[in-house]
């Protein structure tokens, strides 16, 4: 069997292919070769890469046939190019579908570009930046190269492999586990470079980060696409930067933006050595202290992805526990052994998983024996079960007695129902239980039919 073609195209202008005094391949030449070596030794099949000029334009066909294309951006290649053309084609040919067309669509930054001067399906955010993006005066920015520094030129290597591992994601298939979502603010280029690091290792620890690649139309239209992000968070990590010289009425609107979610803003110690930051993040820890979830973090970045990390877990601990206990408790608590097949079965049917959490005690004769776990089911419990078999009345009699003595362990928590369940050669007199709904079965594994109906 043969295996599957990748194909890939890349647009750029050749000014951005030019190729050093001693080198024979250009800026391109080298990011395709690595991005085609990546692919072949990771999936093991053939990438075919096609080159377009800035003028060549991308057609409904390109598009339909690729499995990615990348855009080389540049100010010369916005400048020379037809983008507009091809962002007009593709937007008719697919009704203005931006999130389809962004899917297969990755713009590589080559050099400074300003992403309002791009056509709205290539204006989507980016990180796939391979200059240094902390420099203020973009017109002084320092290219990653890749090819001169194999060994040292460490930035380009780290973007090419943001790029690597996404496009082998997206020609592999493969569906990424999300377990949280972070909003990590970009609002300021100086944390620009540990921003993407943090990112980095998030993203390994099945975290999806806010704002990223995806592209989102509602928050185009949002007054405060901020907001709408940090909606979408399980947590946010700001850097101060983006505070320090806002008025004190902007930082109050700032700060309590949605008070509910666990916000870090991270103190790099370097930038607060700098003398014209040192007061600003001074004054800006003090003005935070008000604000209990809102937390100053400075320490090393190091140490920051491991708080983030610990805070994530203990998020997720407190969700599973609400999601936990959104589900009915059934307490069960029966004078005969219930097989354990019946128990396999009640707890893998789907409609029982998903809406009711059971706590059974069988073949008991005396709660004391359970006594913890009895007290506690007496306070918790929305539903009571009682399977009564074997003809022992005061049995019956002791368990529904414990039974009406649970509204004096509870806390406003309504009972839901209490049920006996009894034998058909079982003695039982109606009259001694009417607060109980009597339901006679041939026996205690069939108590399924029961519960589905609460």
């Amino acid at each position: 069997m043969s295996k599957k073609n990748y194909h890939i195209i890349i647009k750029f202008t050749p000014n951005d292919n030019i190729s050093a005094a001693d080198q024979q391949k250009g800026w391109v030449d080298y990011f395709a070769d690595f991005l085609k070596a990546g692919i072949n030794y990771q999936l093991k099949n053939k990438v075919d890469i096609t080159y377009k000029s800035e003028l060549d334009l991308i057609t409904k066909n390109d598009f339909d046939n690729a499995n990615l294309i990348f855009y080389v951006l540049s100010p010369a290649m916005v400048f020379a190019s037809n983008i507009n053309q091809d962002s007009a084609e593709l937007e008719q040919a697919y009704n203005f579908d931006i999130p389809l067309i962004n899917s297969k669509i990755k713009k590589v930054f080559k050099a400074p570009v300003n992403i309002a001067d791009l056509p709205l399906s290539l204006s989507t955010p980016t990180y796939y930046r391979f200059y240094d993006h902390g420099i203020l005066n973009e017109e002084d920015y320092q290219t990653f190269e890749g090819w001169n520094k194999f060994q040292d030129n460490e930035n380009y290597w780290k973007v090419f492999a943001d790029v690597l591992l996404d496009t082998l994601k997206i020609l592999g298939g493969q569906e990424t586990l999300i377990k949280n979502t972070v909003f990590i603010s970009d609002k300021n280029k100086s944390y620009y470079e540990a921003r993407n690091t943090i990112k980095r290792e998030l993203k390994a620890y099945e975290t999806e980060i806010f704002p990223d690649e995806d592209f989102s139309i509602e928050a185009n239209y949002m007054e405060d696409p901020e907001l709408f992000y940090l909606k979408k968070c399980n947590m946010a990590l700001h850097f101060p930067d983006e505070f320090i010289d806002l008025t004190n009425e902007e930082k109050r609107t700032a700060f309590n933006k949605l008070p509910s979610l666990r916000r870090l803003i991270w103190f790099n110690p370097a930038e607060g050595l700098k003398p014209e930051k040192k007061a600003k993040y001074n004054e800006l820890k003090v003005q935070l202290k008000p604000y209990q979830n809102i937390e100053a973090v400075e320490t090393t970045i190091e140490e920051l992805k491991d708080i983030i990390k610990d805070n994530l877990h203990k998020i997720n601990q407190s969700i599973e526990l609400k999601e936990e206990s959104l589900k009915k408790i059934i307490y069960i608590i029966s004078d005969t052994r219930i097989e354990g097949a019946s128990i396999k079965e009640l707890n893998q049917d789907k409609s029982i998983e998903e809406n009711f959490e059971l706590k059974i005690i069988d073949f008991v004769e005396n709660v004391t024996e359970y006594r913890h776990l009895h007290y506690e089911l007496l306070r918790n419990a929305d539903y009571f079960i009682i399977l009564y078999f074997k003809n022992n009345l005061p049995w019956l009699n002791s368990m529904s007695s414990e039974i009406r003595k649970a509204p004096g362990f509870r806390n406003d928590k309504d009972i839901l129902g209490k049920y006996i369940i009894y034998g058909q050669q079982a003695k039982i007199v109606r009259e001694n239980f009417e607060s109980f709904n009597l339901v006679e079965k041939e026996k205690p594994d069939q108590i399924m039919g029961i519960i589905k109906k609460l």
